[in-house]
């Protein structure tokens, strides 16, 4: 496997999104192609049917500054899909980490967004072997 593999980390992704799913109690379509006027977007899970729109980072410990810019890149494309469309979505951000959940809650003008745009944070349980797997890939891919 070389060193920048992402493989466990989209494993992860497909569980989140499986416990996500499972919570809402509502079928969840990942990965689907959503037109958004002239352009296109691809959320990791999306109901149109409930009005569900979400993205999935699955990460262990402390945020760089290109995966907190990805969060709001994706805040951003929610908002544009809601603006074309002129509907309001359910905007759901899934984490699996206590660190990141108090990094994207805290006190910041990116946590300040979460808020202000009503986009609902979960931090899923992904369990001890899942969390060892992520654990093990970051070291292995930021060396």
């Amino acid at each position: 496997m070389h060193a920048s593999s992402s493989l466990e980390q989209q494993q992860i992704e497909k569980h989140i999104f499986q416990i996500i799913s499972d919570e809402l109690g509502t079928d969840l379509i990942a990965n689907l192609v959503v037109p958004c006027g002239d352009a296109t977007i691809q959320p990791d899970f999306y109901s149109d049917e409930h009005g569900i729109i979400g993205e999935i980072y699955a990460h262990i410990g402390s945020l760089k500054p290109p995966q907190q810019k990805k969060m709001l890149a994706d805040i951003l494309k929610m908002l544009l899909l809601e603006k074309m469309t002129g509907r309001t979505y359910r905007k759901i951000i899934a984490i699996c980490d206590d660190e990141v959940f108090k990094a994207i809650t805290g006190k910041s003008w990116a946590s300040a967004c979460f808020k202000a745009f009503e986009v609902e944070i979960r931090n899923v349980a992904i369990g001890e072997e899942q969390r060892m797997l992520l654990t093990a890939a970051q070291k292995r891919q930021y060396r």
